[in-house]
């Protein structure tokens, strides 16, 4: 790199910073917690005791990203604001991760404005774009995957006398937050850690590494142990998903969960198979196509494979750590053109591509208008009527969308979480059991008894939760109602 160039180099880095920050940060002060933030905030609020006993209990995480953020709200607000900003700090690190990441590849080194390109699309990424926005591990877990394979893309190129202690502590460590972010991230760790044995068998360095390999491995396998023995038990406490996977599926997942949606996606997947062919056909950049090759793909073809056969896993959240390498094999693609006219329209290409489809999802309206809702049952619900709502677990966001809310809230057909209630759990989790017939007569009566005069049913996806319509059946005729998709509000008269 020219001395003229490292100037315009850091200016453009700098830019990409501030772009993903400005992007991450748009209007997260003005979304209400969603569903899924609101078991972050839940749980987060609890006691370490509590906390621990409810994530083994009733959660698919393991505690680990619920005491990060427990720890970021003692100097945090306890906003949404303030909770997402974890994710969005996480989310902008990634950028210059990319760009170091970048200049670890041979090809692209004799390109310096790849690297750049590769953190303007780390930037501009819409899976790493909605990871970073949400208070869910997603943004962390790919975080620590992005410094491992930074690290081994590192031990991948060091001469004889490289790979010192600090960088195989490095990659430790970030193997190791990788395993605890999320419960599938052996997958991930698994799939780099061969890409790297590959990388030393193709370097002919497979036997100089080997020992030190093998003892962070082992360090980083007997650190993950409780964790591991933490999964076998959550399992005992989970019944079968309401999700749904089939063959269909495959394609707009891998598309919408590693690169973006529509033709965007297909891009990238394109220039990723291009550079991938040009670097296995070079020797130098035969190691780092080995790497990101595994991290890119083998998470993405086990999951696939077990959604297939066995449970099934939303793709778009659990493969945001696949991005990062999935960009850098794009990036190679482009830098494997001949022509500098070509590679600058492909790379603007690229851009254009992935930065609209991020400028629409940052300016985009909430999915959940939890505060909106609260506003309209706040103007609605008269004296003696209460607010019912279905499944049990919508009561965290409600609540925390709307603290001054005065209202007689109940979650259906138990309160929130519900581990002893006898029934169906349609959503897997046993503190969020279904509606019953029996249930449905129960409740019916009891609120007759106790003089309530009128009901609002406040329902997230009734059919799961409720199947056979037995609450509206046993309720009679609603008189009233609204829409805040996907919620649905609806008024019963009790005479």
């Amino acid at each position: 790199m020219t001395a003229r160039f490292r100037p315009l180099a850091a200016a453009a880095l700098a830019g990409a910073v501030a772009v993903a920050a400005a992007l991450r940060a748009w209007h997260i002060a003005d979304w209400p917690l969603w569903l899924d933030e609101s078991w972050s905030r839940w749980q987060a609020e609890q006691g370490w005791h509590g906390l621990i006993d409810s994530t083994m209990r009733f959660d698919v995480h393991l505690p680990f990203y619920y005491s990060l953020l427990k720890l970021w709200l003692l100097v945090a607000p306890h906003s949404a604001a303030g909770m997402r900003l974890l994710s969005v700090l996480a989310g902008v690190a990634i950028v210059p991760l990319a760009w170091a990441a970048a200049r670890q590849i041979p090809s692209l080194r004799t390109h310096p404005a790849m690297p750049l390109v590769a953190a303007g699309l780390a930037a501009l990424s819409p899976p790493l774009l909605v990871a970073a926005r949400q208070a869910r591990p997603y943004a962390l877990f790919a975080l620590a995957f992005a410094a491992a394979l930074l690290i081994a893309l590192r031990l991948a190129r060091r001469e004889e006398k490289g790979g010192g202690p600090g960088l195989w502590l490095g990659y430790g460590v970030a193997i190791e937050l990788t395993l605890w972010l999320h419960n599938l991230g052996i997958l991930f760790a698994g799939a780099l850690s061969l890409g790297l044995l590959a990388a030393f068998a193709a370097t002919g360095r497979l036997r100089r590494r080997l020992v030190p390999f093998l003892l962070v491995h082992v360090a980083v396998g007997a650190a993950y142990l409780p964790g591991f023995l933490a999964i076998l038990a959550q399992r005992r406490t989970w019944t079968s998903t309401w999700l749904r996977f089939t063959p269909a599926d495959i394609a707009p997942g891998l598309t919408g969960g590693l690169a973006t949606a529509g033709l965007g996606g297909l891009l990238l997947f394109a220039l990723a198979i291009v550079g991938a062919a040009a670097l296995l056909r070079n020797r130098e950049g035969r190691p780092t196509a080995y790497i990101l090759l595994l991290g890119a793909f083998v998470p993405a073809a086990i999951t696939i494979a077990a959604s297939l056969v066995s449970a099934p896993v939303f793709l778009p959240r659990t493969l945001v750590p696949s991005v990062l390498p999935l960009l850098l094999l794009a990036v190679a693609g482009i830098a494997a053109v001949q022509r500098e006219a070509l590679r600058a329209g492909l790379a603007a290409a690229a851009f254009l591509f992935v930065g609209l489809p991020s400028l629409a999802l940052a300016a985009a309206e909430p999915e959940e208008k939890w505060d909106a809702l609260g506003a309209w049952l706040g103007a609605h619900v008269a004296p003696g009527e209460e607010v019912w709502l279905m499944p049990n677990e919508l009561v965290l966001p409600l609540r925390y969308a709307n603290p001054r809310l005065r209202l007689p809230l109940r979650g259906m057909p138990a309160d929130f979480p519900a581990p002893d209630h006898r029934g169906p759990r349609y959503s897997g989790t046993i503190a969020v059991p279904g509606m019953t017939a029996a249930d449905a007569a129960r409740l019916t009566a009891d609120a007759r008894r106790r003089g309530i005069k009128g009901v609002w049913v406040v329902s997230r996806f009734p059919a799961l939760f409720d199947p056979g319509a037995d609450l509206p059946r046993a309720l009679g005729p609603a008189d009233r109602g609204a829409e805040f998709v996907p919620l649905a509000v609806r008024h019963y008269a009790l005479r």
